[in-house]
Parts: C-alpha cells; sequence; structure tokens
C-alpha cells in the first residue's frame, strides 16, 4: 500500500513538474494598463579612412511606452509613445535630446534635432500589433509626423539637409516600428515548452542603413511567473544606397549577437533582459565620381528593462 500511495504522489508531482514546463508566450497585455520600457545601448564603430582608425562612441537611451485600447483575436491596437529619446556621441562631441525644447531658429543642428525629438515624445501614435509583438501598421502616421515637422522648412542650408534627412529616417514607419519591436517582437505566439526554439525575423531601420536581423530564440525555463529566453542573431545590412551630404553610401555589413531576457509569462512583457552584438563590413563611398571604400565595425552592447 505505502508504496502503491508514494507511485501515486511521484506520479502526481511528476505531471505537475511537466504542466510547469509549458507557457503561452504571446502579447497579452492588459486592456487599458500602462506598459513603460527602458533600453540603454552602447556602440562602439570603428571607422578607418585612409589608413587611419576613427571611433565613435554613442550612449542611446529609449523609454517607450505601450498602452492597449482594444484587444481582438491575435491582435491589438495600442497608444505607442516615445516618452524620452537622448543620443550622446562622442566624435564629434553631440547630444541630442528629447528632453529639451531645442529651437528650429538655432544654429545648433542639436538644438533643431532636439526639437523634433521633443515634439515626438508628446506624440501619441497609434499602432496595431500581432500577439507575437510585431508591428503590423502605424495607423495615424502621416497626421502625427506632420506634426512633428511642422515648421521645418524655416530650417535652411546644408544644416537642413543633415538634421531633416536624419528626422525623417528616424521617423519613417520602418524605423519607429524598429525601436517599438525591440521592446515586444521575441515571442512565439504560442505555447512552447522548455527547450523548445522559435524564430523571429525583424527590419532593423536607423542612421539611414537597413539590416535584417533573425533571431532564434530558446525557452530556458519557466518560474511561477517569468520565464528565461535565450537568443541568437544573424544581422545583414540589406541592399540599397543612402545619401549623405552629397555622397552615395553603400553599406556591406554583417554580423552575429546574442541576448537574454526574462519576461512576464502571463504577459509576454520583458522584466529585463540584455543583448550583446558585433558587425563588420564595409560602406562604399562615391562622391565626385570617386569611389571610397572604408572598413567598419560595430559593436552594440544593450540593457533593457521595466519601468514601473
Amino acid at each position: 500500500m505505502k508504496n502503491i500511495i508514494s507511485l501515486i504522489l511521484l506520479t502526481a508531482f511528476s505531471v505537475s513538474g511537466v504542466a510547469q514546463k509549458k507557457a503561452d508566450l504571446s502579447l497579452s497585455l492588459e486592456q487599458n494598463q500602462v506598459y513603460r520600457m527602458k533600453s540603454v545601448t552602447n556602440q562602439n564603430m570603428i571607422q578607418t579612412v585612409s589608413g587611419n582608425e576613427q571611433s565613435v562612441q554613442t550612449i542611446s537611451t529609449i523609454v517607450i511606452s505601450i498602452k492597449p485600447l482594444q484587444i481582438m483575436d491575435r491582435e491589438t491596437i495600442n497608444e505607442v509613445r516615445f516618452d524620452t529619446i537622448i543620443s550622446i556621441v562622442n566624435q564629434p562631441p553631440s547630444e541630442f535630446s528629447s528632453v529639451e525644447l531645442g529651437d528650429l531658429n538655432s544654429e545648433d543642428p542639436a538644438m533643431i534635432l532636439s526639437c523634433i525629438l521633443n515634439r515626438l515624445s508628446k506624440s501619441t501614435f497609434l499602432v496595431k500589433m500581432n500577439n507575437r509583438g510585431k508591428v503590423i501598421r502605424i495607423m495615424n502616421l502621416e497626421p502625427v509626423t506632420g506634426e512633428i515637422f511642422k515648421d521645418t522648412n524655416s530650417i535652411q542650408g546644408q544644416t537642413a539637409e543633415l538634421i531633416l534627412g536624419r528626422a525623417e529616417d528616424m521617423l519613417e514607419e520602418k524605423a519607429l516600428a524598429s525601436m517599438i519591436e525591440a521592446a515586444t517582437a521575441h515571442l512565439p505566439g504560442k505555447q512552447v515548452s522548455t527547450g523548445d526554439k522559435w524564430e523571429v525575423d525583424r527590419n532593423i531601420s536607423g542612421g539611414g542603413m537597413n539590416f535584417i536581423q533573425q533571431n532564434v530564440y530558446r525557452l530556458e525555463s519557466i518560474g511561477n511567473e517569468s520565464a528565461n529566453i535565450s537568443g541568437e542573431q544573424v544581422m545583414e545590412s540589406t541592399p540599397g544606397t543612402m545619401e549623405i551630404s552629397g555622397a552615395q553610401i553603400t553599406p556591406d555589413i554583417r554580423g552575429l549577437g546574442k541576448s537574454e531576457l526574462v519576461i512576464d509569462h502571463r504577459t509576454g512583457w520583458i522584466i529585463k533582459g540584455s543583448t550583446r552584438q558585433q558587425l563588420k563590413g564595409e560602406l562604399t563611398v562615391n562622391t565626385q565620381g570617386n569611389t571610397l571604400t572604408i572598413p567598419i565595425e560595430i559593436k552594440n552592447e544593450s540593457e533593457i528593462s521595466s519601468v514601473w
């Protein structure tokens, strides 16, 4: 009899243990609840121009908030705000910050871009997303960006070309979607077990360059409230040319990355996480009939966490 009871108890606890190793990992945020995420990225970019090595270090801080307004089957409509965007560059020394009001009439490019970022931080986007955290569409993109760029036609000369070009790149739908998905697009959108893997492809856009990022995530463990996920990334610049100050620049850059995430498995929201990436390649620059090849290395280290 004791053996039978022991076997029943052992079986019960075993079944309970197995049940804890499965979870439905979908983006399931509570309606009208505001979820806020902060990411800090340290980037070190080394370019070799005419044999001279140039290092540019950038620290970027982004705080994004998401509020689900309408929850449908496998899709949601959300209010999305970029509460804070700060970028500090060491070479040439500059800081762009949405915290500053900025000034469109300033001769300082940092003040002009800060004004645009400040307007962005006060704007609200309506974003349709699926349960994997992927952006389907930004529904009010044109009217919102129209207000952000209001009166920017007063900016003239080379400053206008550089600053407005950078701002327009940042406010394209694919660039905004890229910033949103950095906080959300890491989920399988279905039930998975410990050890299961799933793929998430993302289009990364920033600084005029576009990348395809292929992610393979793995569910490492499940606790009472959280799940631990590891990820491996393969990144490659997409074919295309960007124009800066009259120069045609074509990137050919590839790299790898790894990430570790802790998520709330009830909502799919990241509690904390980190990513390390290393990329290498070259930029081909065509200007005034001359062609220059610039070797480039990029190292990114990012930390992300919920802000309560």
